[in-house]
């Protein structure tokens, strides 16, 4: 049994940190699986506006395309049907109007890679992925890849994106795993570097039919036996290959990309460490235009110097902003077990394997600081515009994971998955396909 009551995220606001103290009256696991809730002045609206028609309108807008003043964004029912100055697109006498003001209306942000929060991992069922999806839309996202690494994840993952959530936007399943490492060879003296699973041609195509169309991408470590087989019939299945908790070469990682690696997870986190003589994995993924990368941007997994070189490197366009948040995302400080039938320690909002010190790499589990927060972070750590930071938030991902069609952006035709935000990037309504899910007390 598992019970969270008040729980707190970031520490600081006034050192540029977010802060938000949220309160679950009650939160309770039963062994059988069933999940009940109970909530005290509730963040999550019910509500669905159908086909009314709405108006956002601000005083500035960031679609991330365009940066916009004394905007408006119109919405139908679920999908946006026009975006641009409000002398231009005057608001409809019968819509109803939300004014952000001063504050700034922003794309929904899309977290690609997150396993957990409120001591939940979405293997727990559907119901608990609907817990989580309704906290992390009150920390400004609209859509994420509940990450997961073996059959009852899959599962999991289906069942909820069928019921739907009261928060974010389950897209798909994504995967990391089961065909991977704990920590890449040679990083972490002690580590057992058995697999999870045997990589199998066979077992992937498991994973896929049980997904129902829904895998969007799965993690690989390369260099195990037999993976190159199962990278190359991940790309023929459609879905997003990537490389997870390598150590490869340069050239190594080079033959991998060949065989349909299309994506780096948790750059710089890991993988083997940069040498000027050996880039290895990062040194070709900051190179090879044919990848993409994500990053924890929390300040604390990826120096701000690194992040800089990231962005330099690849641009907007080829990073996305990831949490790689764990069940621990918003529990107290203390031990617990954690995955690898490891026990983790967290503290100081850092989680780390038990025993391990600050300057032991690789020897972080996972991120406890919300994707609002690393966004804030790349704008007054790194110091890049607003607008490439709210890109590799939004449309960057949704690139990656192939529905840029329909989400990422702020733009005609797209789902009504929008924020509005202060200037601190701190999320004081999130909509999600029209609907608002998220309003602050504030």
């Amino acid at each position: 049994m598992i019970v969270a009551k008040d729980f707190v995220l970031c520490p600081a606001q006034s050192a540029g940190y977010w802060r938000r103290l949220y309160r679950l009256e009650c939160l309770t696991f039963r062994g059988s699986g069933s999940i009940l809730a109970s909530q005290g002045n509730s963040a999550v609206l019910g509500g669905c506006m159908g086909t009314r028609l709405t108006a956002v309108k601000g005083k500035r807008i960031i679609t991330p395309l365009q940066d916009l003043r004394d905007a408006v964004v119109l919405i139908e029912g679920q999908k946006i049907t026009s975006v641009g100055l409000l002398a231009n697109h005057p608001i409809p006498p019968q819509a109803r109007v939300i004014d952000a003001g001063d504050s700034l209306v922003v794309p929904g942000y899309i977290d690609m890679h997150q396993h957990g929060a409120l001591g939940v991992w979405p293997h727990q069922g559907a119901e608990a992925v609907d817990i989580i999806s309704r906290f992390l839309a009150s920390v400004g996202c609209t859509g994420w890849t509940p990450t997961v690494m073996a059959m009852p994840g899959v599962k999991a993952v289906v069942e909820a994106k069928k019921a739907g959530t009261g928060g974010a936007e389950v897209l798909g399943v994504g995967m990391e795993g089961p065909f991977m490492v704990s920590v890449p060879p040679r990083e972490l003296p002690g580590t057992v570097q058995e697999p999870m699973a045997e990589p199998s041609v066979e077992r992937f195509h498991e994973y896929l039919e049980a997904a129902e169309g829904t895998m969007l991408w799965m993690g690989i470590t390369p260099e195990l036996e037999g993976a190159l087989d199962v990278v190359r019939e991940i790309r023929r299945a459609g879905v997003l290959a990537a490389a997870a908790h390598t150590s490869l070469t340069y050239d190594e990682f080079m033959r991998a990309v060949e065989a349909g690696i299309r994506h780096v997870t948790h750059i710089y986190n890991r993988t083997y460490n940069f040498h000027h003589r050996k880039p290895g994995v990062i040194g070709a993924a900051l190179t090879c235009d044919l990848v993409t990368t994500e990053v924890i941007a929390d300040g604390l997994h990826v120096h701000q110097a690194a992040l800089d070189i990231l962005y330099r490197c690849k641009g907007p366009a080829r990073v996305a902003v990831i949490t790689d948040g764990s069940e621990l995302v918003g529990m107290p400080d203390g031990e617990y077990p954690g995955p690898f039938e490891w026990t983790v320690v967290k503290k100081d909002n850092v989680v780390r394997r038990k025993g391990a010190g600050a300057d032991q790499d690789h020897s972080m589990t996972g991120s406890v600081w919300p994707v609002c927060h690393n966004v804030s972070t790349l704008i007054d750590q790194v110091g890049l515009p607003v607008r490439h930071a709210l890109e590799m938030a939004s449309l960057t991902p949704a690139r990656i994971l192939g529905i840029d069609d329909r989400k990422g952006s702020l733009e005609p035709g797209k789902d009504a998955d929008l924020l509005i935000v202060n200037g601190q990037m701190e999320p004081l309504l999130t909509m999600v396909r029209g609907k608002v899910v998220f309003r602050s007390e504030q």
